[in-house]
């Protein structure tokens, strides 16, 4: 009991010092409710409550326990807890923990010891740092498979949003503060996630003003923040809306629109032209993870089923185009990759001319890292990067956090 209430002092007084030192973290923090619990070795949020043991509270200095506040606090403010999806929860803390350490260390913040920072994951998204993290881990492979045998029984879901829920935090190697997913409403008082996730930007956005007043924002949050926007961005609406833009098509009275034909009103509906030659170009230089070209076979077998085009040619490049596979309409898509050598994207553009293969789309998966052609082919050419590089013709369709 001694040690519980020291705790809740010692937890209540690191809000008031970071408040003062550090107002973006300490504002931030008078959101989360403090929970003491012994299912959480250390400590965890959900984006409502912070979860803390008293006996792991006991062993940090003050500054210590400042660092852990603001780490903490962090997670939700870059709605770490609304972004796991189907990922991995234990590699989804150190993706997460990677990427907001060096935040915390550059804003002068001390962190316990053996804390997980790798300068080689900085300025990066927590997503990107779990492709790499799977890459390294399982050679590329299915990113939902457990690390651990017992981590199906160690899901970071919280289940309802009732007050006494109890948190259930994965526990990683050199984490002492774990980022659970946001609560499920149990009733119409919760809070579905969009609604969530808008309360904590307003909340970020009245942070970043406060601090910025104070002079004391610190450094590379804001890019981190966002970072955040960017990977919470639905990159197959994306794909799919680029996409559509790239078939042809008119209005015609001739097929009304059969959505407004029930409430009495004809209107014009969308006729689109027949879909001629579709081309997919997969970079095969390594930049691509097994998560990545599973997600995006799927999406673009479900735009195709929608399309029917007359041909789809399928071609796997690096330096040069190592293979071309064509599939007649209706036949389904498979991606299977070859070569891994630097990347030419000009090769493409020389295969397509020398082949006489005028695409209605042509789709690039790549990181847009290689040699790019400096002038633009006549048909629309849509970029799905999981780079941050521009392209200097078409349309980029971001897919890091994918």
């Amino acid at each position: 009991m001694r040690h519980a209430t020291a705790a809740a002092t010692r937890i209540q007084k690191g809000r008031t010092t970071l408040l003062l030192d550090h107002p973006f973290f300490g504002s931030l923090l008078f959101r989360l409710k403090g929970r003491e619990t012994s299912s959480v070795k250390t400590m965890a949020t959900d984006g409502v409550s912070l979860f803390y043991n008293p006996e792991f509270v006991a062993t940090l200095s003050a500054p210590e326990l400042n660092g852990v506040l603001a780490h903490e606090v962090l997670h939700p403010a870059l709605q770490h807890h609304l972004r796991r999806g189907g990922r991995s929860p234990v590699r989804w803390n150190k993706a997460c923990d990677f990427a907001i350490n060096p935040l915390l260390l550059d804003a002068g913040l001390i962190l316990p010891k053996d804390v997980l920072i790798d300068n080689r994951f900085r300025g990066m998204s927590a997503e990107h740092i779990y492709n790499l993290l799977e890459e390294e881990d399982e050679g590329g492979g299915n990113s939902q498979q457990s690390e651990d045998p017992q981590e199906s029984s160690q899901s970071n879901s919280n289940g309802s949003g009732g007050a006494e829920r109890e948190a259930n935090a994965p526990e990683t190697p050199g984490g002492f503060g774990q980022v659970l997913d946001a609560p499920v409403p149990d009733d119409a008082a919760g809070q579905s996630a969009e609604e969530q996730a808008r309360d904590w930007q307003i909340a970020v956005e009245q942070a970043q003003t406060i601090s910025k007043l104070a002079g004391k924002l610190p450094a590379g949050v804001e890019r981190s923040l966002e970072g955040a926007k960017e990977a919470r961005v639905d990159w197959r609406e994306l794909l799919r809306r680029a996409w559509s833009e790239t078939t042809p098509s008119d209005y015609s009275w001739m097929r009304p629109n059969r959505r407004h034909i029930w409430q009495g009103l004809y209107l014009p509906g969308i006729q689109r032209e027949g879909v001629g030659d579709v081309v997919i170009f997969v970079d095969c230089s390594g930049s691509i993870n097994a998560r990545q070209l599973s997600l995006f076979e799927a999406e673009v077998r479900s735009i195709l089923e929608g399309q029917r085009p007359d041909r789809v040619y399928v071609a796997y490049f690096d330096a040069c185009v190592h293979k071309v596979d064509i599939y007649e309409a209706g036949q389904q898509i498979r991606l299977m990759p070859v070569g891994g050598g630097g990347t030419d994207f000009r090769p493409c553009f020389e295969w397509l001319e020398e082949n006489q293969v005028q695409p209605q789309t042509l789709v690039f998966l790549t990181d847009l890292y290689g040699t790019l052609p400096k002038t633009a082919p006549p048909y629309p050419v849509l970029w799905a990067s999981t780079g941050a590089r521009r392209a200097p013709f078409g349309q980029v369709v971001p897919m890091q956090a994918a």
